[in-house]
């Protein structure tokens, strides 16, 4: 299995590596419209385990059928931010704020929160329904499998919630969607040849 270091310089290399991600991180910038930002890695997720080669698709342009999926990406990505982002984080929140640990509570949402989208994305376990039972069921299976690979997740999870840290630092009061967005990329392509050797097993 190839190591952490070796996969993100493998997407570095991907074809239209900086076009992609580029446009992942200005749509990432804006409030609600980052959500078809987190839409785009679900599919990064679907083709590379579709191609079982690392894929960064091309964004779909506004003509034709392709408005059908923008439409479909961004609900995909509502529903990715909120089950697999902001629950976690709010939790943490919540939890760690009793003791007045709220920033740290952001932090470690952040930090499982990261390979549970991964694999979100990757293992094809998110429906376009906002039906209750259905999103639980669906968190339950995702972060099942966290937990079982936890060991394997740590350094990458970590790395990930570094790089939010760094830029918020850098930039006080940033929008979080573009580092987030860009933490993705490369984690998504990690769990992606993680949970491909899971499934194999």
């Amino acid at each position: 299995m190839k190591s952490f270091e070796e996969i993100c310089y493998g997407v570095v290399k991907q074809p239209k590596f900086i076009k992609n991600v580029a446009i992942g991180l200005i749509l990432g910038l804006i409030p609600i419209i980052n959500f078809f930002a987190f839409g785009y890695l679900m599919e990064m997720g679907k083709q590379s385990m579709k191609n079982k080669e690392l894929a960064l698709p091309d964004w779909p342009h506004v003509k034709g059928n392709s408005k059908e999926i923008l439409v479909k990406n961004f609900s995909i990505g509502a529903i990715a931010f909120l089950k697999f982002i902001l629950i976690p984080c709010l939790i943490c929140f919540a939890i760690f704020g009793l003791v007045g640990l709220k920033t740290f509570g952001i932090c470690v949402g952040l930090f499982i929160s990261a390979p549970a989208f991964a694999y979100a994305a990757v293992s094809n376990n998110l429906e376009t329904s906002w039906n209750i039972f259905g999103m639980l069921t669906e968190f339950t299976k995702v972060y099942k499998w966290v937990i079982a690979h936890y060991k394997k997740l740590i350094i990458p999870s970590a790395l990930f919630l570094c790089l939010q840290m760094v830029v918020s630092f850098a930039i006080p009061y940033t929008l979080m969607g573009a580092p987030i967005f860009l933490g993705f990329v490369f984690i998504i392509s990690y769990v992606k040849q993680l949970a491909n050797n899971s499934f194999k097993s």
